[in-house]
């Protein structure tokens, strides 16, 4: 089932003549878990702004096409309609997180207190967040006081909890160190076993080889090219004319290949690389 459609979708922002986004043409299923990479400046971020129709309607500009979520036309309706439906979690924690608590589980609660939910359904939410986010021991603690992994899972969180039918990430790990890095992909991990539907805009390749279902890269407002994970994220001719690095585990197999100590197909996943390394080492 679709859940996501772009029509001939352009978007020109305002005070500007040449448009970002360049006659898109897009479609994403329940469930599908979709990795986006590109350049800087690809309009990675703008099509993520769409979905959730802070373009057009926080940000000026000419809006030409349509915009399909879950059925809601994005340019007529209103972002709080929107919001219901997707869910947007961005690059920097701070920016997200409400304030309006002074608990992790103060903070999960404040979205659904105003929409008037039940107490006894907060409860249960916020429990079941903290749990998936595996935050139990820091349910008491100041978000604010948290690692920046710890607050980036916490926005993620404060977003899931309202329930939405696609969640999209904005460059989520692009300000975190290697460990906050690792703990917001082990929680993106966790989602994609649930079947969420997740379009995430990342440069983290290494990470994303493991678990998206498939890949979109971006050049200059545009659609490049559009597979399956595995097809793309290992066509290293096609990743570089784009300004994007292949995995590490992908560079070493091909190196492998180029002295002929590999002939099967370029590695993915770390389970690809434990098999090329068995193999090496009967040799």
């Amino acid at each position: 089932m679709d859940i996501l459609k772009f029509k001939n979708f352009s978007w020109t922002y305002e005070g500007f003549n040449t448009p970002i986004i360049k006659k898109i043409n897009l479609t994403i299923k329940k469930g599908e878990f979709v990795g986006m990479i590109g350049r800087v400046g690809a309009g990675r971020s703008s099509l993520c702004s769409s979905i959730l129709g802070l373009i057009p309607h926080f940000y000026p500009g000419k809006f030409e096409g349509n915009i399909i979520v879950d059925g809601v036309d994005v340019e007529t309706s209103s972002l709080s309609k929107l919001s219901t439906i997707v869910g947007l979690v961005f690059q920097s924690p701070t920016n997200q997180l409400s304030g309006a608590g002074t608990t992790v589980e103060e903070e999960l609660a404040f979205g659904l207190e105003n929409l008037g939910i039940q107490r006894h359904e907060i409860i249960k939410r916020v429990e079941e967040m903290v749990k998936l986010i595996g935050l139990e021991k820091f349910s008491s603690r100041n978000p604010f006081e948290l690692s920046g992994g710890q607050q980036q899972k916490v926005a993620i969180a404060s977003v899931l909890i309202m329930e939405p039918k696609i969640l999209v990430m904005d460059e989520p790990t692009a300000q975190l160190d290697p460990l906050g890095t690792k703990l917001v992909f082990d929680l993106i991990k966790k989602l994609a076993s649930k079947g969420i539907t997740i379009l995430l805009n990342t440069q983290n390749v290494d990470q994303l080889a493991e678990f998206a279902d498939r890949i979109i890269i971006m050049d200059k407002g545009e659609i490049a090219a559009d597979g399956d994970a595995r097809s793309i994220l290992t066509d290293i001719t096609l990743l570089k004319k784009y300004g994007i690095e292949p995995s590490q585990l992908t560079t070493l197999s091909y190196k492998m290949k180029e002295k002929k100590l590999w002939n099967k197909p370029l590695c993915l996943t770390m389970k690809d690389a434990e098999e090329m390394v068995c193999e090496v080492m009967k040799r």
